[in-house]
């Protein structure tokens, strides 16, 4: 049966001069391709009502999806406005399926539509605006987003762990409370996220890297994502002794979880995944940015009524990132009530040896 589609596609007007060979199985098809280094297109038969087409260098079908990766799909040449999906139209393809389908058609039911299916026409419908950002070029640029805070975080990290034991002493001697030395320096590094959140905000909106959303919205998420990588850094300098090993152990967990990320740019996570991977500020973070982009790139703001629900999630995500933040600072307070404990200590010691032979981890018990 598939010979007599093949026979009877091969018989309409576009396919004459066109060579057309047989081959037993997929396996010889893919031979073929290797001795025929032209344009080719294989047709594989799984039953006589189911097919797939291969084509080898795919010259035929257009090299973006639409509304995928927030690349441009569509440009405006002199010649006029070109949308890369008239590829499917205008180079064959449509035509050629349709001669599969109507041979289809008519050798099951006796009855020839090879006329009808040939006559279809298009129209080029209204296409919606959008704003196009370069895949690579975008990806780098929000990784920079990631560790913007980077040097900051890594210092604070440093100076926190050096001077906990030396700085509380005295806070002791002074009758102040555990609380005041963090909310001290909570506050110094609070100011500096603000400067810098404010920085990078303007920075962001003056060079358009972002277009519709406005400067608040893009000021909110970068100042609580930083605040976040203050508590966590103020956590880790409760649990490690050694600053340096401190410092890096924050750098790593922001770039991991920054560039982890990326995956959810490109849709490859559930959802509910995502929202657990939120517990990690780094990842919500990149979340509320990749919201913002797919606002931007569909020319709405952060509205209440987005029919998209984008605006709920990055609402969403920015009460994360305030979570994430009390989070991290309650278990600073927590584990810096707690880790005086004997058996803690032993716990720790035991993970330590366990896990990491090689790398000394001197917890800090006051």
């Amino acid at each position: 049966m598939t010979q007599q589609i093949i026979e009877k596609v091969a018989s309409t007007s576009f396919m004459k001069g066109i060579k057309i060979y047989g081959t037993p199985d997929p396996e010889a098809m893919e031979r073929f391709y290797e001795q025929n280094r032209t344009e080719v297109v294989g047709i594989i038969f799984h039953n006589a009502f189911s097919y797939e087409m291969k084509f080898l260098w795919a010259q035929r079908l257009p090299f973006l999806e639409e509304h995928k990766d927030h690349a441009a799909h569509c440009y405006n040449y002199k010649e006029g406005f070109h949308c890369l999906l008239e590829k499917y139209w205008t180079r064959g393809f449509v035509a050629f399926q349709a001669a599969i389908n109507s041979a289809i058609i008519e050798i099951t039911t006796n009855h020839s539509v090879v006329d009808k299916m040939m006559a279809v026409t298009g129209i080029k419908m209204k296409m919606l605006p959008f704003i196009s950002k370069g895949e690579i070029l975008y990806e780098l640029i929000l990784f920079f987003y990631i560790i913007s805070f980077t040097p900051l975080i890594y210092f604070a990290s440093l100076n926190v762990t050096k001077e906990r034991k030396k700085v509380k002493e005295w806070m002791k001697m002074m009758g102040l409370q555990d609380l005041a030395f963090w909310l001290s320096w909570g506050v110094l590094y609070a100011g500096f996220i603000f400067i810098m959140a404010t920085f990078l905000a303007i920075t962001i909106t003056y060079f358009e890297l972002i277009i519709i959303t406005g400067y608040l919205v893009i000021f909110t998420v970068f100042f609580l994502y930083g605040l976040s990588l203050v508590t966590f850094a103020f956590l880790l300098s409760v649990l490690i002794k050694k600053p340096v090993l401190s410092g890096s152990i924050t750098f790593l967990f922001i770039v991991f979880w920054g560039s982890l990320g990326f995956v959810s740019l490109h849709k490859q996570l559930p959802a509910s995944l995502e929202w657990i991977f939120c517990f990690m500020s780094p990842f919500a973070f990149i979340h509320g940015i990749i919201q913002i982009i797919w606002l931007d790139y569909d020319l709405t703001g952060v509205t209440f009524q987005d029919p998209t629900g984008r605006s709920h999630i990055l609402i969403a995500t920015i009460f994360m990132l305030i979570f994430d933040t009390i989070l991290y600072l309650a278990l600073t307070l927590y584990f810096d009530k707690i880790l005086p404990s004997k058996y803690l200590y032993k716990l720790f010691k035991f993970f330590e040896k366990l896990f990491l032979p090689t790398i000394c981890f001197d917890f800090l018990f006051l």
